[in-house]
C-alpha cells in the first residue's frame, strides 16, 4: 500500500509540470497576416484610407509630399500606368 501512495506522489509529481504544456498547445491559433493588413479599396486596389480617387481631400497630402503623377492624376506610389508592376499587385 505504501508503495502505491509513492507511486501515485512521484507520478503526479511529473505530471504537474507538463500541465501548461498542454494548455499551450490549445490555444486558438494566431490570426493569418491578411486579416492584419489594412482595408483595401475594393475599385482601386490600394489602401483604402489613401486612395486618393475614392477621397479626392488626400491629393493635396500626396502633392505635399511630391508624390504625385500630375498626368494621371493619383499619386506616383499609385499610379499603375506609370508602374506595371503596382497592376500586378491589384492596383488599378
Amino acid at each position: 500500500m505504501r508503495s502505491l501512495r509513492c507511486l501515485s506522489v512521484v507520478v503526479s509529481l511529473l505530471a504537474v509540470p507538463a500541465l501548461p504544456a498542454l494548455a499551450e498547445d490549445k490555444k486558438p491559433a494566431e490570426a493569418p497576416k491578411a486579416q492584419a493588413e489594412k482595408p483595401k479599396c475594393e475599385e482601386h486596389g490600394v489602401q483604402k484610407s489613401l486612395c486618393t480617387r475614392c477621397n479626392p481631400k488626400l491629393a493635396a497630402v500626396f502633392k505635399a509630399k511630391g508624390d504625385w503623377c500630375g498626368e494621371h492624376e493619383r499619386p506616383e506610389s499609385q499610379c499603375s500606368i506609370c508602374h506595371p508592376e503596382l497592376a500586378r499587385q491589384g492596383v488599378k
